[in-house]
């Protein structure tokens, strides 16, 4: 696929369909996000899935962003698991 033509025609929804996804969709959009690179392949990131209504409201809570989805993916990840350089968080990377 042409990258150029990816960019173009991308768009943001923000309008869905007022029902949970199934559970199988749910894994394939997980797996999708465990192929993912990282540094290292560490693998560092939890990935939460909100599919209750009550996972759902107490989104709510935290963002108005939420555009009334039914299901939602919080991307999270363990610091402590993350690949770091040793200057990462310094001023100024050093030069090479």
């Amino acid at each position: 696929m042409d990258f150029e033509k990816v960019i173009s025609d991308r768009y943001s929804v923000r309008k869905f369909e007022d029902r949970h996804l199934e559970k199988d969709v749910i894994d394939k959009i997980l797996n999708a996000g465990h192929l993912a690179p990282t540094g290292c392949n560490f693998q560092p990131q939890r990935i939460l899935v909100l599919n209750t209504d009550k996972s759902i409201e107490k989104l709510k809570d935290c963002t108005k962003c939420h555009f009334n989805a039914p299901c939602a993916f919080l991307v999270c990840y363990n610091k402590d698991e993350t690949w770091k350089r040793p200057y990462d968080g310094a001023l100024s990377a050093p030069v090479d």
